[in-house]
């Protein structure tokens, strides 16, 4: 028998969890699948997720499915690498915006992604690892974090990407500018940013945006500085943007690397930005990152 342990997140997505879960329990137990032995795992805290998560790994559980929205896979893939990568991972959206599955072109829809799990191919994956936490999409500091600063789960769950609207008029008015130092490639720079975001695959919030060669199996993650902040210019170029063409935008740079240091120039503690990673609050400034290159072992659709 083939061991497959379904780690979910009671709180996350918009579906009816208890349907969902009699789905895959009724995929499983389907006379194609009945080489399987099933178990559902719901962790009580992020933190007891990795561990469980590394536990399946280390004991070479088959496969690992991580059901949920971004923060809760982000948990489930840093929990599996923790462990040395020795279980199949398997991705289930069921989240709010499903990042990491759309850039690996994973199905929406909860019995296209099972079907995935038995029909898809295997591929080879980045992990970044971020202080102590991990990143599979992205990160920010910022405009953007201080947005999401104070949308609660059970907000995003009920609006979805609507909940951020709430606090972003009162975020782009402050207006703040945040000066620190990086550390890459061999050189130290210091940047003066309104927004820094950081991306390990071809899309941002669910859609394709910014670099789209970017891949998520090429052992590199692309930081982007932006120094002001022009909603006007933004909206008319807006599709340059999502194109990964910057030539309208002296404002913005970029670069790629696949390791990182970050520290603030400032040490008064409303200068201090804190990051988001993968839609999750995570730590301030210090901090270092550093990507694995394809650590992780997962399930996508065949290439047609």
């Amino acid at each position: 028998m083939k061991k497959v342990k379904v780690f979910y997140n009671k709180k996350s997505g918009n579906n009816d969890q208890e349907k969902v879960l009699q789905t895959i329990k009724d995929f499983f137990e389907h006379d194609d699948n009945k080489e399987f032995e099933l178990e559902f795992v719901n962790p009580e805290s992020p933190k007891e997720a990795v561990a469980l998560a590394k536990k399946a790994s280390e004991e070479e559980t088959n496969l690992v499915i991580a059901l949920g929205g971004d923060g809760t896979i982000n948990k489930i893939c840093g929990g599996v690498f923790e462990g040395g990568g020795k279980s199949l991972l398997g991705i289930v959206p069921n989240g709010t915006v499903n990042n990491l599955s759309k850039s690996l072109q994973i199905p929406q829809k909860l019995e296209e992604a099972l079907e995935n799990l038995k029909e898809g191919e295997v591929r080879k994956i980045d992990i970044a690892k971020v202080n102590e936490d991990y990143m599979m999409s992205s990160l920010t500091l910022g405009i953007l974090a201080d947005i999401a600063a104070n949308v609660r789960t059970s907000e995003k769950k009920k609006f979805g990407p609507l909940a951020y609207l709430k606090d972003a008029y009162k975020v782009l008015r402050y207006n703040k500018t945040y000066h620190i130092e990086v550390t890459y490639n061999g050189k130290t720079e210091h940047l003066k940013t309104k927004l820094l975001l950081i991306t390990m695959t071809n899309t941002i919030g669910g859609m394709q945006a910014l670099s789209p060669e970017a891949k998520v199996d090429d052992g590199l993650m692309r930081v982007y500085s932006l120094k002001e902040i022009n909603l006007l210019k933004i909206l008319l170029h807006l599709r340059k943007l999502r194109k990964g063409q910057f030539e309208n935008f002296t404002e913005m740079n970029h670069f790629d690397t696949a390791h990182l240091k970050m520290a603030t120039r400032s040490q008064r503690k409303k200068d201090i930005p804190y990051s988001r990673i993968d839609g999750d609050k995570s730590d301030p400034l210090p901090l270092e990152i550093k990507v694995y290159h394809k650590a992780l072992t997962t399930i996508t659709p065949k290439e047609v």
